[in-house]
């Protein structure tokens, strides 16, 4: 069994630490959705439209789940189980949360 003293052990989380930290932030970089796309917003809509993964649009205080079908300038269309046809204005949007 090994014994590691108290300093020995701050180093070795530290070292963790940071390079957890760096490989993150490495990994987040070769993404190629993002790497293609400057407007993280139309990435992850995107990004849903490629994977046909849902996504939660926030506009106006109001929460919609969907999988986007289709993104233009103006507009992002979508459906979910209630409605085949869902088209949000990209203005009115707040943010998109998702879980790929």
């Amino acid at each position: 069994m090994i014994k590691l003293t108290r300093l020995k052990l701050t180093h070795l989380l530290q070292a963790l630490v940071i390079t957890s930290v760096v490989a993150t932030g490495s990994a987040g970089a070769a993404d190629p959705v993002s790497a293609n796309e400057k407007d993280p917003l139309r990435a992850t809509l995107l990004e849903s439209k490629e994977k046909n993964k849902g996504v939660t649009v926030h506009a106006s205080g109001t929460n919609v789940a969907m999988v986007v079908t289709a993104l233009d300038e103006k507009y992002v269309i979508g459906r979910n189980q209630q409605a085949s046809r869902i088209v949000i204005r990209l203005d009115r949007i707040d943010g998109v949360s998702a879980a790929f």
